[in-house]
C-alpha cells in the first residue's frame, strides 16, 4: 500500500467492521448513510458522451496511480466529497464539462494532461519536503475545474499516542502485533482536517502549519473486543 492512503483505508474498514460487530442497527444505519453517499457522488450520474467516456478510460489505464472522476461541483466541500473516495496515491477530479472540452479538442487536452502531469509533480515534490509530516496525509489530489482551473486538496489525521503503536505496526504489516498492540487502550481518537489551495506551495503550507489544538478528536477504531481482520 501507499504510505500516503494506504492507513487510511486500512482504518475506515476496521473501524466499520467494528461497528457491525458491536451494534448491528448502528451499522446498517452507518452503511446506508454511505451507501445514499455513493449514490450522490457516483460518476454513473454524470452523462458523458462516448467520447469522452473513452478518454476517461484512456486516462485511467496511462495514469494507473491516480483515481479518476469525473463530477459537477461548486465548492471545495463538494469537491473534497468526491476526492475522499479515492484508494490510489493521487486522487483526481475532472470537471464534465472540460473532460467533453478534452475529448473534442486535441490542443484542450494536452493543455490539461500538461496541467495535470505539472500538477503531480508538484506533489510529488511537496512530499519530500514534508519529510516525517508525510505521515500525517491520508489522501491528495487536484480537480480540474471549467476552464482547466487546478486546485490542490489534502486530507489529513493526526492519530493519538496510544494508537501510535497500532499504526506503526498496520504500516509495518505486522497484523499480530497490531492486535495486541490495540489492546492496550479502551477507546483511540484522532483528528482530521481537510486542507484546499491553488498552488501545491500553498497547500504545503496549510500542511506545515495546521493547528491540530482547534481540531476536535473523533473516534478512530472500534473498542477492544472486535475481531481483527487480518485479511486487509
Amino acid at each position: 500500500m501507499n504510505k500516503v492512503n494506504g492507513y487510511g483505508m486500512y482504518q475506515n474498514n476496521y473501524y466499520d467492521n467494528g461497528i457491525n460487530k458491536k451494534n448491528p442497527t448502528r451499522g446498517s444505519r452507518a452503511a446506508s448513510s454511505r451507501i445514499e453517499s455513493a449514490r450522490k457522488t457516483d460518476n454513473s450520474s454524470v452523462q458523458l458522451s462516448e467520447r469522452a467516456k473513452a478518454l476517461l478510460q484512456e486516462l485511467k489505464r496511462t495514469y494507473s496511480n491516480m483515481d479518476f472522476m469525473v463530477a459537477d461541483y461548486e465548492s471545495e466541500e463538494e469537491a473534497a466529497a468526491y476526492l475522499n473516495r479515492g484508494s490510489k496515491e493521487y486522487s483526481v477530479l475532472i470537471d464534465p464539462e472540460e473532460l467533453e472540452r478534452m475529448a473534442s479538442d486535441e490542443d484542450v487536452k494536452k493543455e490539461n494532461l500538461s496541467l495535470l502531469d505539472n500538477a503531480v509533480g508538484k506533489l510529488d515534490e511537496m512530499k519530500e519536503q514534508l519529510g516525517d509530516m508525510e505521515n500525517e496525509v491520508v489522501r491528495l489530489g487536484v480537480s480540474i475545474g471549467k476552464d482547466g482551473e487546478v486546485s490542490y486538496f489534502a486530507e489529513l489525521e493526526k492519530t493519538g499516542e496510544r494508537q501510535k503503536e497500532f499504526v506503526d505496526k498496520i504500516r509495518e504489516g505486522k497484523k499480530e502485533a497490531a492486535k495486541e498492540a490495540a489492546g492496550k487502550y479502551d477507546y483511540a481518537h484522532s483528528k482530521r482536517t481537510t486542507l484546499y489551495a491553488s498552488t501545491a506551495e500553498e497547500l504545503l503550507d496549510k500542511i506545515k502549519n495546521v493547528d491540530w489544538d482547534t481540531i476536535k478528536e473523533v473516534p478512530s477504531l472500534p473498542t477492544p473486543g472486535g475481531r481483527f481482520d487480518s485479511t486487509i
